[in-house]
């Protein structure tokens, strides 16, 4: 009988125990701050260059919520996303306003939308409607911000190829907006006998010209490249102007890298979104694919890039096809592998470091016009080659610290509690669940007693 006894009050004695431990850690966790995200995507959580420019304020940034007082008017989406910045920089002091009663901020920022979110640095500025407030808009503003130089794209214009005001699927209007936002110049170069590149270009761009380039112009970019320059050059295959592509390949040519001509077909169906549209989704190491690998991306109707590139230069093979890939030199209506078609893998995306006296010139590669299309980007497209064009431009410029965050899907937001639903909480997980234990403990016990 007594060790019966002994057994139920051991009972009853682990029960107590489990019972304390629970409060114990519910109370400790009460107090903390730490957080954990376990989304698969991150979403509550900042992508990594994000932390950087947050973590980079050496000064009071103020951000100013102007919203109305109504059910859904987004502000706590936005005091969501400015709580992951508020995180990780003490620096960020946030504050909310009414748009409709304090006219003070919103003439002084000359506000003209509720919901609006101001970012105040140093006397800047940078105005966050409810359309542009995902995390990549709050970091561009903030680079915007933090920067005192915008760099410069000079888009080699003039000679046909792709616009970037073209807002067609063809065109390039998706790439400027997005440059734009990143606090990047765009302006349009005219390449036709250009004698010498501006000093004010970061970076050039030349995609396909229509027309062959003359000769000085073709020493022009060379002297711009042997200074330290970069150049963002893209070809495509089965070119109806010859003269084109060989003065593209007499840029390339100090080099020894050029474009084929020859069209890819990649056949392995887990690396094509089509015969003809290599996908890639394993990158060569680069600070531009840092937040792509495993998403994929497109490269529609390409031509191989070949050559190992001179000495001293440093090749990276962004995108490449596989063993089973082959190139078709003349044009022909059927694709089909043939004798004569040239056997792969090839390199269809490349970047070139390449010492340049005190600098290094940087050159990017890409053997087709349409891995930047609008047709590519969303909202048409859901692939990483946004992400990839924005990381080749940032590269360029020498950003490669704050290469293009990674999409994300809708982040989740905040479970919002009152202090009813609190007090709620409190009792559940403190009280409620530990006493059923307990209670569930010594109903055993006291069965157990009777039965025996």
């Amino acid at each position: 009988m007594n060790r019966r006894v002994r057994s139920g009050s051991a009972s009853v004695l682990l029960s107590a125990l489990a019972l304390l431990v629970l409060v114990a850690l519910n109370v400790v966790a009460s107090r903390g701050t730490q957080s954990w995200d376990l989304t698969r995507s991150g979403v509550n959580t900042l992508a990594p260059q994000s932390v950087l420019v947050a973590r980079r304020l050496d000064s009071d940034l103020a951000v100013i919520g102007l919203f109305r007082t109504a059910p859904a008017n987004g502000q706590i989406q936005a005091e969501a996303l400015v709580a992951l910045y508020e995180a990780q920089s003490s620096r960020i002091v946030y504050r909310s306003a009414n748009f409709d009663t304090d006219v003070a901020d919103v003439r002084k920022y000359s506000v003209t939308e509720p919901g609006t979110l101001v970012l105040d640095y140093r006397g800047k500025t940078q105005l966050l409607t409810p359309a542009l407030q995902t995390e990549q808009d709050f970091t561009s503003a903030l680079l915007k911000l933090e920067s005192d130089h915008s760099p410069v794209v000079c888009w080699g214009a003039g000679v046909g190829g792709r616009s970037r005001s073209d807002t067609g699927q063809n065109g390039y209007s998706s790439v400027a907006d997005v440059l734009a936002r990143n606090n990047f110049t765009t302006k349009d170069l005219l390449v036709a006998d250009l004698t010498t590149i501006p000093s004010d270009c970061d970076e050039v761009v030349l995609i396909a010209p229509a027309v062959g380039l003359s000769p000085v112009t073709v020493k022009a970019v060379v002297d711009y490249l042997a200074t330290g320059g970069s150049l963002l050059i893209a070809g495509d295959p089965w070119s109806q102007t010859p003269a084109a592509v060989s003065a593209l390949n007499d840029v390339l040519n100090p080099y020894r890298v050029a474009f084929s001509g020859a069209l890819v077909v990649e056949p392995d169906a887990s690396r094509a979104f089509d015969a003809i549209t290599p996908a890639t989704y394993a990158y060569g190491q680069s600070p531009i694919t840092r937040d792509i690998q495993g998403i994929v991306s497109v490269f529609p109707q390409t031509t191989a890039i070949t050559g190992k590139g001179t000495a001293g230069a440093v090749p990276v093979v962004i995108s490449g096809t596989t063993n089973l890939s082959y190139a078709i030199v003349t044009p022909r209506q059927e694709v089909a592998r043939q004798a004569g078609d040239t056997a792969g893998p090839f390199a269809i995306m490349e970047t070139l470091q390449v010492p340049a006296g005190q600098k290094t010139a940087r050159i990017v590669i890409v053997g087709t016009t349409a891995f930047a299309e609008n047709k590519v980007l969303p909202p048409s497209s859901n692939s990483a080659n946004l992400e990839l064009a924005l990381g080749t431009f940032q590269w360029l410029a020498r950003e490669d610290a704050l290469i293009s965050l990674p999409p994300k899907p809708p982040r989740a937001l905040p479970l919002i509690l009152t202090q009813q639903d609190q007090s709620t909480a409190i009792f559940i997980t403190i009280f409620l669940m530990p006493g059923l234990i307990v209670f569930g403990g010594v109903m055993v016990w006291w069965r157990r007693r009777l039965v025996r």
